[in-house]
């Protein structure tokens, strides 16, 4: 069986749970390879793991807010942790900066010149390096995965490329922020912004950067990542008109409700006949036809519009850092698997 090294390069709440479920799974070998964790790395360093217990690993950051703290584990350098697993996946749950794309880019690229592959829970690279990843992946046979970045926990990617090959992808749109749209039912119950975006924070739903979730950007993140992989890896975030939830007023959500509609914050791509590419994030009036209309609190949904297939809808209303994490997993085994056939 084919042991699949692993670093992990960021160790909050996704971070953690990857490690987590690997031990709960047994290292996922009932799906015929072996993952292991061999190193991780938080703001205070980096350790080799092999062998550390994941509890040991979980309670020296929660006591010390560090994972080097974990007994038994080893100081490590990322590029030698990089180059002590050959074969293997890095996984960025970094916090990242979505204007830079750092600190994940860098180790990104240290990781795919070693001839490693990379898996993202972070945005950041993918929106800000996007085409300089896809040309290190080529150049040096690495594999990307970003299932964790776009909406989890629903298969976007795995339906859009792999579901839907040769179908003739037109238009998606999907909900892939569910806190803007649980602040519009929070509104339309009769509460004012203030109110709802305070019990999205104490409810712990909202980004700490509340702009990223009321003004549409994580959800312009997700599309822009989804449509370079879809139809045009040159696309950059200014090709995303974004409009958030922060102007919507009463008059237009009492006269959405009178009229047996529902206002959602909606993320739109679209191949042109021309070539073109157009992307939006904005509000939208939808009536009971729409197939994201019956979306309820917690759900995420998508819908694809083919030539040749028609539509597919997908939804989904798990979510969490653990749900994160096994988006994580479910790319890093179909990497594992493929490198074994």
């Amino acid at each position: 069986m084919k042991r699949i090294p692993r670093v992990v390069f960021g160790f909050g709440s996704v971070g953690r749970a990857v490690a987590q479920l690997i031990e709960d799974n047994e290292g996922y070998e009932s799906e015929g390879v072996k993952l292991e964790l061999d190193s991780v790395f938080d703001r205070g360093g980096g350790v080799g793991v092999r062998g550390v217990p994941v509890e040991r690993l979980l309670e020296a950051k929660a006591r010390t807010g560090t994972v080097t703290a974990a007994s038994d584990s080893r100081a490590v350098e990322l590029d030698l942790a990089l180059e002590q697993c050959p074969g293997g996946v890095l996984v960025d749950a970094s916090v990242t900066d979505a204007a830079t794309g750092e600190p994940g880019f860098s180790a990104a690229e240290r990781a795919l010149r070693r001839g490693l592959s990379v898996v993202f829970a972070s945005k950041g690279p993918l929106v800000a390096r996007y085409r300089e990843l896809s040309a290190l992946k080529e150049e040096f046979s690495g594999e990307l995965g970003a299932s964790a970045a776009v909406g989890i926990p629903l298969p976007v990617l795995d339906v859009g490329i792999s579901g839907l090959r040769g179908a003739g992808l037109r238009r998606a749109r999907g909900v892939l922020n569910d806190t803007a749209n649980q602040i519009l039912r929070d509104l339309e119950a009769g509460r004012t912004v203030d109110e709802a975006i305070a019990a999205a924070r104490k409810a712990g739903i909202i980004e700490e950067d509340e702009s990223l979730d009321i003004d549409g950007w994580d959800a312009a993140y997700k599309l822009l990542i989804l449509a370079r992989m879809f139809w045009n890896e040159t696309l950059e975030l200014g090709d995303v008109r974004t409009t958030g939830i922060r102007g919507l007023g009463r008059p237009e959500l009492d006269e959405a409700k009178a009229m047996g509609e529902r206002i959602r914050l909606v993320a739109t791509g679209e191949l042109r006949e021309d070539g073109v590419v157009g992307l939006s994030v904005a509000p939208e009036r939808l009536d009971a036809e729409d197939p994201l209309f019956s979306l309820r609190a917690g759900e995420k949904g998508f819908v694809f519009e083919t030539e040749h297939m028609g539509r597919v809808t997908i939804k989904t209303e798990k979510g969490g850092p653990r749900t994160t994490a096994a988006c994580v997993l479910k790319d890093v085994l179909n990497i594992a698997l493929r490198s074994v056939r």
